[in-house]
C-alpha cells in the first residue's frame, strides 16, 4: 500500500458519522463488579460502513466494555451500518421504530431540519451536568450546532475546516503522461477526460452514484460555495470567506454551465452512459482503476481515508476551494441526542467518555492491535499484511470516534499528526457566516416540496443523462419556483440579515 498525497490545501475532517442505538436490555451488576449495586444501560453504537460485516465486532465489544462498565455502568453495542441507511435510520427514530439514543446530524439530513422535526433534545442542560470534558473540547463550535443559544448537537470532528476538490489516480497520470494542473477548473477536468478518451486508456474520467443516487459534492467540489447544510435547497453563499449573499444555486450560471459541462461529457464517452443505475459504486471503479479521479473533501481525514483504501496506486489530493471553516462543515459531522431516547444522561456520558478516554476511542475507530492493525510509529498505524478495510474482523471506514488528537491515524512512521492539524487548524480560515444557522420551521412545507422536485431532476442534470440540458434546467427551475424555492431563499435571507446584525452589536 501507498501513502496519498496532499497536494494543495488540506482540512481536518474526517468522512465519518457515528449513531449510537437504543438504551436497551439494562441489567444489574453486582456489588463485587462495580462495588455496588448498579443499573447497567446498553448502548448500541453505529459504525458507518460500505458494507462490510465485520465478525469479529463482539471481541472487540468485550474489550469496550472493559472500560465502560465500570466507568459508567454502560454496556456498547456496535452495530456496523451501510451509510446508505442512515437517512431511514433517522426518520424510523423520529417515528419510534427505531431506537436511536446518540445520532450522527448533517451528514445525511440537516442539523436545522432535525431540530425542527422535533428528532433531537437540547444538550445545555446535560452538557453542563455529564459532558463537561466535551464541552471544553468543543469550546466555541457549540454555537455552530446552536439554534436560538439552544445546544443540538456537538461538533463529531473537533478540526472540522477543510477545502473541496478531487483525488485522481497519479499512477494512470505518469502511464499515460496526463498533467494534472494545482490550480483545476472545471475544463481543466474536460482536458483531462479528453485525452484519457484520445489515448484509448479504457478507463473513465469520473462515475456518478448508485441505484439512482447521485454523488451531491460534485458541485460543491468545483465552486465554493455555503450550503447552510441543505444540500443548495435552502439557497447558497458563493465563496463565503468573502460574501454574505443567499442565491439560488440551481438558477446560476455556474449550475448551468455545470449541467452542460457533464452533458457534455456523457456524449463524449467521458463518463459511462448509465453510471446512475449501473449498479456498480463510484468508490468501487476508482479503487479498481476503472476511472481517472473522484470527488471528495481535501483534509486530514480524507488522506487517513486513503490510506485505508489499501490502494494499488497513489492517489493525489487536488484542491478546488480554499481551506475554510464554514457552519455547513461544522454541522456536517455532528452528534445529538434523539427525543426517543430513554437515557439521556447515560447517552452523554458515553459520548463524553469517548472524547476523553483515548483506550475507548482506538478500540471504537481501530479495533485490536496486532489483529486489526498494526503500528507504523508511536501514533500511527496500517493494516496486517494482506489486509484491508474490508477484510479484517473490525474496523471503521466513515465513523470518527472521540479526539483525532489521541486516536492512532493511519499512515507511515514519522508522520507527524499533531503537528500537521495544529498548522492545518490554523490555515483553515472562518467563513463571514460561520456560527449561523438557517432554522426550517418556518417553510417546513416548501422545503419538503423542493426535495422532492431536487430528486427528480437534479440525477439526471448531473448525470447528463438528458436530451437537453438547457430545456430540463428550465423544467427544474420552473419546478422549484412552484415549490416555493424562492420563500426558503427569503427567509434564509431574513433570519441571516437578523443575525449579522446581532453580530454587530457584539
Amino acid at each position: 500500500m501507498r501513502k496519498g498525497k496532499i497536494l494543495v490545501g488540506a482540512g481536518l475532517a474526517l468522512l465519518s458519522a457515528v449513531v449510537l442505538w437504543g438504551c436497551q436490555d439494562r441489567e444489574t451488576i453486582s456489588p463485587l463488579e462495580n462495588g455496588e449495586a448498579d443499573e447497567v444501560c446498553e448502548i448500541a453504537i453505529e459504525n458507518l460502513t460500505l458494507g462490510a460485516k465485520y465478525p469479529d465486532t463482539e471481541a472487540v465489544e468485550e474489550l469496550i466494555n472493559e472500560i465502560t462498565v465500570p466507568a459508567i455502568s454502560c454496556k456498547v453495542k456496535i452495530v456496523n451500518c451501510f451509510i446508505g441507511d442512515h437517512a431511514n435510520m433517522l426518520k424510523k427514530a423520529k417515528m419510534g421504530i427505531q431506537r436511536l439514543d446518540l445520532v450522527n446530524t448533517g451528514t445525511t439530513t440537516s442539523l436545522s431540519d432535525l431540530a425542527a422535526d422535533g428528532t433531537l433534545i437540547e444538550l445545555n442542560d446535560l452538557l453542563d451536568k455529564y459532558g463537561k470534558d466535551l464541552q471544553e473540547k468543543e469550546g466555541e463550535l457549540l454555537k455552530v450546532t446552536s439554534l436560538n443559544g439552544k445546544v443540538y448537537a456537538v461538533c463529531a470532528n473537533l478540526n472540522p475546516g477543510r477545502a473541496s476538490g478531487i483525488g485522481y489516480n497519479k499512477d494512470l497520470a505518469e502511464k499515460y503522461h496526463i498533467e494534472v494542473p494545482e490550480q483545476l477548473e472545471l475544463q481543466n477536468l474536460t482536458e483531462i477526460g479528453k485525452q484519457l478518451k484520445e489515448k484509448n486508456t479504457g478507463v473513465y474520467l469520473i462515475s456518478f452514484g448508485n441505484a439512482g443516487n447521485v454523488d451531491s459534492s460534485a458541485f460543491t467540489s468545483l465552486f465554493d460555495v455555503e450550503d447552510f447544510g441543505g444540500d443548495m435547497n435552502y439557497g447558497v453563499i458563493f465563496d463565503p470567506l468573502n460574501s454574505t449573499e443567499i442565491v439560488n444555486a440551481y438558477a446560476s450560471e455556474e449550475y448551468r454551465d455545470f449541467c452542460r459541462t457533464i452533458k457534455l461529457w456523457r456524449d463524449e464517452g467521458y463518463i459511462p452512459e448509465d453510471s446512475l443505475y449501473s449498479g456498480v459504486d463510484a468508490q468501487s471503479m476508482f479503487n479498481e482503476g476503472e476511472m481517472f479521479l473522484q470527488w471528495t473533501s481535501v483534509s486530514l481525514g480524507t488522506l487517513h481515508l486513503v490510506s485505508k483504501k489499501s490502494l494499488d496506486f497513489d492517489e493525489v489530493l487536488v484542491a478546488m476551494t480554499p481551506n475554510r471553516t464554514t457552519t455547513s462543515l461544522v454541522q456536517e459531522f455532528t452528534w445529538g441526542i434523539t427525543s426517543s431516547c430513554k437515557n439521556p444522561q447515560k447517552a452523554m456520558e458515553l459520548l463524553n467518555l469517548i472524547y476523553t478516554n483515548s483506550d475507548l476511542a482506538n478500540f471504537l475507530q481501530n479495533g485490536r492491535e496486532g489483529t486489526d492493525y498494526v503500528k507504523t510509529g508511536e501514533k500511527t498505524i496500517a493494516y496486517p499484511d494482506g489486509k484491508d478495510n474490508s477484510s479484517v474482523g473490525y474496523s471503521s471506514y466513515f465513523t470518527c470516534y472521540g479526539d483525532s488528537d489521541q486516536v492512532y491515524q493511519f499512515g507511515e512512521n514519522g508522520t507527524d499528526w499533531r503537528d500537521f492539524m495544529k498548522n492545518y487548524s490554523e490555515d483553515s480560515k472562518p467563513s463571514r457566516t460561520l456560527g449561523y444557522v438557517f432554522q426550517t420551521d418556518q417553510v417546513a412545507a416548501e422545503v419538503d416540496a423542493v426535495s422532492r422536485v431536487v430528486n427528480e431532476y437534479r440525477p439526471v442534470l448531473e448525470t447528463g443523462m438528458t436530451e437537453d440540458a438547457d430545456k430540463t434546467l428550465n423544467q427544474f427551475l420552473e419546478a422549484l419556483d412552484e415549490a416555493g424555492m424562492e420563500k426558503i431563499i427569503e427567509e434564509n435571507r431574513r433570519q441571516l440579515g437578523v443575525w449579522l446584525k446581532e453580530q454587530e452589536k457584539e
